[in-house]
């Protein structure tokens, strides 16, 4: 990526990681699951993780690749299947793990930060909600 040094500067201080070992376990999910992805998807790989902490955050990494034209591909926790969020255009991975909140919980519903995991919302109190 041509500009990753001007979008680190835009960062603001989010955290981001650069080391293309930790870059490319970020960018994958299970996709090997697939013959097929296993051979289409194995190179890919984005350029950039960047791990907000807050919506605000979040906003202002979007402003910052809007505006250098960076692809982005948000991530959870990166337990999905076949390739469905894995950066096929490089740039940033928005890796929301560090989002992980219980925002509510109500009789049937639960509202959480985008990188909640599954496993783990049973462990804070869903009690006989969860």
């Amino acid at each position: 990526m041509a500009n990753t040094e001007e979008l680190i500067a835009g960062l603001s201080g989010n955290p981001h990681e650069t080391n293309p070992k930790i870059v490319a376990q970020r960018s994958r999910d299970f996709y090997w699951y697939s013959p097929v992805l296993k051979r289409q998807r194995e190179g890919v790989t984005g350029d950039i993780v960047v791990s907000p902490r807050s919506e605000d955050e979040v906003i202002a990494v979007l402003a910052v690749c809007f505006r250098l034209d960076i692809p982005v591909t948000p991530r959870g926790g990166g337990t999905g299947n076949y390739g469905q969020a894995m950066p096929l255009a490089g740039g940033v991975v928005l890796d929301l793990r560090n989002m992980n909140r219980i925002i509510d919980i109500r009789p049937g519903c639960v509202s959480v930060e985008a990188g909640a995991a599954r496993h783990a919302r049973g462990h804070h109190g869903l009690g006989p909600h969860g």
